[in-house]
């Protein structure tokens, strides 16, 4: 991964712990709004999904050392059956699927609505008025 493609991550990470500050509902408005910014770039969604994973890993973390987080996880991994580590992988699953959902689905509306680039009226086209 090159640096500047490492940078972009960190920064759309802030980003996005900053918006799940708001509530966990923000975190695919906010990736929405990355992924249409980003609808010509091939690594919008991707970028989306490894900022989500690093935020909310990041607030896990820091939400760790807040509180009982891993009697939490042990209690809700009792009642789904599983193990507590499984409780913080959905966590962080949740968050990045919701991010690269909100990411491809915002970049095909704005690939949509807004035309290629280069794909204006032509002087060659037959109607266009051009010679």
């Amino acid at each position: 991964m090159s640096l500047r493609l490492f940078l972009r991550t960190l920064v759309v990470a802030v980003a996005f712990t900053a918006a799940t500050a708001i509530g966990w509902w923000a975190l695919p408005v906010a990736a929405a709004v990355f992924g249409a910014m980003t609808a010509r770039d091939r690594a919008g969604p991707v970028v989306a999904l490894a900022a989500a994973v690093a935020a909310w890993a990041a607030i896990l973390a820091w939400t760790a050392t807040q509180g009982p987080v891993h009697t939490v996880a042990v209690t809700l991994g009792g009642v789904l059956q599983t193990r507590p580590i499984a409780v913080y992988v959905l966590t962080l699953a949740f968050g990045g699927l919701m991010a690269l959902c909100a990411a491809i689905v915002a970049r095909a509306v704005a690939r949509a609505v807004a035309p290629a680039p280069g794909g204006g009226i032509s002087a060659n086209r037959p109607g266009s008025g051009g010679a």
